[in-house]
């Protein structure tokens, strides 16, 4: 092969390595067929490549040295995905299989700072004290026109504000606190369709992460910036809820229901120990508790429980006098 047909087979292969790392750091994955797969138009088939660069898929790869690029596109969809540069919240909001920030900064020898310049997104800004925050929050809230999550959301000034999640948490208050403090007069509460299922997860695991554990419910309903409601609307059970975000959910033993039944057995047993007890003597010598009596019962009065247990009672003794006396 001569000189200038070997310098175009160098250009040729080296042009195609160049085309093939672009389209799996799109793609953001190496695997065979997954490129195979989700190539996009206009690119040819691996088993072409390899015939072309005469090489197998493995060893061609590993002359890519594309690692480092998958990752860096991997954290820049991550980040994007949760809204925020912070290395707190990447470590804390990240999908199951991410790496970890410390993880990250050791494989590219990089700052969490510099790794963030490098994607091309913004490091987390340094935020206004509370009080100044807040007055800022004022005049872009009368520029925008409306006080609406969504729509300080998609047309804030991105440059100054930071997104609801991060913004809330800084303020330590709720969105509804936030826009009353800056002159809101008619808060609306929250419904279903304003949040999605995702944000209550990332919230949530905010939340929990503050507290050491999966956050309580009266710890979520003191910390939310919706509302509980709108958490059991979404997940149903707190259980459900930190089964979906991926904490150990320690399941009890469900309480045996108590029949009225149960509740009628209970009195005539007592009644046979103690005669006609008042509501202060079966508080302390019923082990069912007075309120699941009335539950049953359906009276909050005790001489009325009383009348139909015994009523039961004579009704059960006749019939069995009956039957005694048909037997003779």
């Amino acid at each position: 092969m001569k000189a200038e047909q070997w310098s175009d087979y160098v250009k040729s292969q080296e042009e195609i390595l160049r085309e093939l790392k672009k389209e799996l750091i799109r793609i953001g994955t190496t695997k065979q067929a997954d490129y195979d797969l989700m190539k996009s138009q206009g690119h040819v088939s691996s088993s072409t490549i390899s015939r072309r660069l005469g090489a197998r898929w493995s060893d061609i790869i590993l002359r890519l040295d594309i690692k480092n690029d998958l990752t860096l596109k991997a954290l820049e969809n991550e980040l994007k995905r949760i809204g925020s540069t912070n290395r707190e919240d990447y470590d804390l909001l990240k999908n199951p299989g991410q790496l970890s920030s410390s993880a990250i900064c050791r494989r590219l020898e990089l700052s969490w700072r510099e790794i963030v310049a490098q994607i091309g997104l913004k490091p987390a800004r340094v935020l206004l004290p509370k009080k100044e925050l807040l007055k800022a929050l004022e005049s872009e809230f009368e520029r925008l026109g409306s006080f609406k999550k969504e729509v300080y959301r998609e047309k804030r000034n991105k440059q100054q504000f930071p997104a609801p999640r991060v913004l809330i948490e800084h303020l330590e208050m709720s969105w509804a606190q936030i826009i009353k403090a800056c002159g809101a007069t008619e808060i609306r509460e929250y419904v279903a369709d304003d949040v999605s299922n995702q944000e209550l997860i990332d919230e949530y695991k905010k939340i929990s992460a503050k507290f050491g554990q999966p956050a309580t419910i009266e710890e979520l309903k003191k910390s939310t910036a919706y509302t509980y409601e709108i958490y059991r609307q979404h997940f149903g059970t707190i259980g459900q809820l930190r089964n979906v975000c991926g904490f150990k959910v320690e399941t009890k033993r469900a309480t045996p229901v108590i029949t009225k039944v149960d509740c009628k057995r209970e009195l005539l047993e007592i009644y046979r120990k103690y005669g006609r007890a008042s509501y202060s003597q079966l508080q302390e010598k019923s082990t069912i508790s007075m309120s699941t009596m009335i539950r049953k019962f359906h009276t909050t009065k005790i001489n009325e429980i009383w009348d139909e247990v015994l009523k039961d009672k004579v009704d059960s003794t006749a019939d069995k006098s009956t039957d005694l006396s048909d037997m003779s």
